[in-house]
């Protein structure tokens, strides 16, 4: 059986130079769409990892106010707990509920005390826009009855997510 070796002149180009660039571009653009889709994801339905936000802190009156930054996703109150510890002891605001903090802006409500060692240690929340979701400027005081926050202690705030229980931030402070 005789072989036969088909042979291109060298001349001819494989592939037209438009083809070609069609194919570049619609190859970058599913690269670039996987890309984002596996950084951020879809989108779609809840995440089974926790928003990413951040708090400042500033003295008030017998205790500290807690800011929030931007949440990375939309959260209602409900979902948040706010957890103190002292280092010997430990304390948790779980009862935040997102029907008390929606209302006409702002809504300040309070969540009632937790006894922290010696001290009774009292939550506030602000609420800015009254929408019942947590967004950047909305915040909540810590102020203590029986005594203050003792500069000697190191106290750490734990802000958590509870569908997910998981923590969302942590802050380590001492009194003033």
């Amino acid at each position: 059986m005789k072989k036969v070796w088909c042979r291109r002149r060298l001349d001819t180009p494989a592939v037209s130079p438009v083809i070609a660039t069609i194919l570049l571009v619609g190859i970058t653009v599913v690269l670039a769409a996987t890309l984002y889709v596996m950084v951020f994801g879809l989108g779609l339905g809840s995440s089974n990892s926790p928003p990413v936000a951040s708090l400042t802190k500033a003295s008030v009156t017998d205790g500290f106010k807690f800011t929030f930054t931007p949440f990375s996703r939309e959260t209602v109150w409900s979902d948040i707990s706010v957890m103190l510890t002292d280092g010997t002891n430990a304390i948790a605001f779980t009862n935040i509920t997102t029907t008390v903090m929606t209302g006409s802006a702002p809504v300040v409500k309070s969540f009632g005390s937790q006894t922290l060692g010696s001290l009774t240690v009292f939550i506030n929340i602000t609420d800015l826009a009254g929408n019942g979701l947590v967004n950047q400027g909305d915040s909540f005081t810590l102020t203590t009855s029986g005594g203050e926050f003792d500069n000697t202690v190191t106290y750490q705030l734990f802000l958590m997510h509870d569908p997910t229980s998981s923590e969302i931030y942590s802050l380590i402070f001492q009194g003033d």
